[in-house]
């Protein structure tokens, strides 16, 4: 077979067309097949443009789709009015669509391997190179090409009777709705983070977000939840590190020091088994930049599709893109970003914690951080069901230098079912870990 028939535009128009009969399935068949598995430009542009509508809360028909295509500019570049109406007569059906995917993500993997023999074949007869480094380079490549590949129901009032039922049915049973903090005080006043809830972790730089944040997954994850982190500011190495240091109780230091020097017997012996536990955990990591919520949706419902998903963390929005959706200015930015996050939470049900940076008022005005502090803020208050603002104090030592206290104040401002309130954490930086504060 040659390259150039290694597609089939009857599987990738079925997608397409399937949506249109059935938008409700977008998130489905994004955790099925990607943008880039599609062979013809066309069909890519036209998925991509139906998961933004989907993910806006756009109607997904034949005239909201050439009318979005037409604002981007791309309507004539794909064939116009008449390509658009051709896709809703495409003889597709909703329930075939797993099937059509399983067409186009074969061929789309045919095509990388062509690619990857092609990359294999250049190597290995490039004389020029020393044979070790082009096999360590096709490796690469290879490892490359091995990464990880909901409508909202309408109800009538028998409908909500029978879903809210059920509900107050699984709580009296003791079967959580959502992911606990696992901080007593915390969950005390927002009850867990149930699925659709944008939750909001917000602070000044080096108050202890993103510990806040590892205390929050390793958690989670030990209570058998599904975890997925998307670490914009550290990398996979460093998370890993962190995590470690979480479980053993061990200085993170020691464990970065070069061969864990400076670690007693104890401390090797419980680094051994954090080690252990970390390698068993259902916690995901993406240390990928300048993510969009495009990027963070795509991978979140991939993984959900491959083992399931609890919730979804990201730190930080400030270090996140508006893509193709740059504004002009950052706090419109931050308010199209927070908005499909929220979107996102609610389509694939499972919560989203997201940290964001506080501005520096409360530092000059000598006060406790509150909800106008958060940065280019838009709509982050608008849109969050739960806003926690951290705070520790600090003071200037001998030398000039700022310390912080190891204690913290967590303002819980915000909380759409539940109660404000002020919770006391104590904080071990040396392990990035928060618990409840005890009394002395």
């Amino acid at each position: 077979m040659k390259e150039m028939e290694l597609f089939s535009v009857e599987a990738e128009q079925g997608i397409l067309g399937a949506i249109l009969i059935k938008p409700g399935i977008i998130p489905h068949v994004s955790g099925l097949i990607r943008p880039e598995d599609f062979y013809k430009q066309a069909h890519k542009v036209t998925f991509e443009i139906m998961q933004e509508m989907a993910l806006q809360g756009e109607s997904v028909d034949l005239v909201s789709l050439a009318e979005r295509l037409r604002r981007v500019g791309m309507l004539e570049k794909v064939g116009g009015v008449a390509y658009v109406t051709n896709l809703g007569n495409v003889e597709a059906t909703a329930a075939g669509v797993d099937g059509y995917c399983k067409t186009v993500q074969d061929y789309s993997r045919r095509r990388q391997l062509v690619a990857l023999a092609r990359q294999a074949m250049g190597e290995a007869c490039d004389m020029g190179k020393r044979f070790e480094d082009a096999e360590s380079s096709l490796q690469a490549a290879f490892m490359k090409g091995m990464q990880l590949a909901e409508h909202k129901g309408l109800y009538d009032a028998k409908a909500l009777v029978f879903a809210l039922q059920d509900d107050i049915d699984r709580r009296a049973r003791g079967e959580h709705v959502g992911v606990k903090t696992g901080i007593r005080g915390i969950d005390a006043h927002i009850g867990g983070m149930e699925p659709g809830n944008l939750v909001i972790i917000a602070g000044r730089p080096s108050h202890g977000k993103s510990a806040l944040a590892c205390t929050v997954a390793v958690n989670a994850a030990r209570a058998g939840k599904q975890v997925l982190w998307f670490t914009l500011e550290m990398d996979a190495v460093e998370t890993a590190r962190r995590i470690v240091s979480f479980l053993s109780g061990v200085d993170n230091k020691k464990i970065k020091a070069a061969a864990l020097q400076g670690m007693t017997s104890d401390e090797w012996s419980r680094y051994i088994t954090a080690y252990e536990k970390l390698a068993k955990m259902g916690l995901h990591v993406s240390d990928a930049t300048n993510q969009t919520p495009l990027d963070i949706w795509r991978t979140a419902q991939g993984v959900k599709m491959a083992g399931g998903l609890d919730l979804v963390i990201v730190d930080y929005i400030g270090l996140m893109s508006a893509g193709s959706h740059k504004k002009e200015n950052r706090v419109q930015e931050v308010s199209y970003i927070t908005r499909m996050l929220k979107n996102m939470a609610q389509a694939l049900q499972v919560p989203v914690l997201a940290l964001s940076q506080l501005n520096r008022a409360n530092d000059k005005e000598g006060r406790r951080p509150r909800l106008s502090d958060l940065r280019d803020s838009g709509s982050i208050e608008q849109d969050a069901n739960v806003v926690m603002l951290i705070q520790r104090d600090a003071h200037l030592s001998d030398d000039g230098t700022i310390v912080y206290e190891n204690a913290a104040t967590l303002d819980i401002a915000k909380v759409r079912d539940g109660a404000t309130g002020t919770v006391k954490l104590d904080f071990f930086p040396a392990c990035s870990m928060f618990l409840d504060h005890v009394g002395r």
